[in-house]
């Protein structure tokens, strides 16, 4: 897995994008709205990251964001596969997810996942494009989910334990 800790974008919130014309009309909109965020909760400096923002959102936006704390984001994925198997289009109980790749993809295969609007956040801007954020999992994301974060692999190699550097997975197994 490339990346994790993207944000998801689903039903409600930015349903609105679909119908609105400029991001102002989008706050307003917004405006008194509850939003749902399910986010992994495993993480003490994340989690006060998420009320800080909660906060903000309340102070700036009049959005009243909701963190709902998952162990594992897979726990939001079946809710939503839940709701969509019993017909509800609108609504649903999960309104952003902060998803891996995996989850991404089930998602996505499934039809669950409104496209087109994460390039049209004033935001995206800001947006490396250059790293490999219109894909995820090996899955092209359309525009369904906003980068969050990013996360990658680093190795440090002791020189005492390796002579050269380790160009294989394999070659790791001989640590000192």
């Amino acid at each position: 897995m490339r990346h994790c800790g993207w944000l998801l974008g689903l039903l409600s919130l930015f349903s609105l994008a679909t119908h609105a014309s400029d991001w102002q009309e989008i706050k307003n909109e917004a405006k008194g709205q509850t939003v749902w965020f399910n986010a992994w909760g495993g993480d003490t400096a994340i989690n006060r990251y998420l009320d800080w923002v909660s906060g903000e959102m309340k102070t700036h936006y009049a959005i009243n964001l909701k963190i709902v704390r998952l162990a594992d984001a897979a726990d939001a994925v079946k809710r939503i596969q839940t709701e969509a198997a019993a017909g509800r289009k609108t609504g649903g109980s999960v309104d952003l997810l902060w998803v891996n790749g995996e989850n991404f993809r089930t998602l996505k295969e499934a039809n669950l996942l409104q496209t087109g609007w994460a390039e049209t956040l004033p935001n995206w801007r800001y947006v490396d494009t250059q790293l490999p954020v219109r894909e995820d999992f090996s899955v092209p994301t359309q525009g369904a989910e906003s980068p969050w974060g990013g996360a990658q692999l680093t190795f440090y190699r002791p020189p005492r334990c390796y002579a050269t550097a380790t160009t294989n997975a394999a070659s790791l197994t001989g640590v000192c």
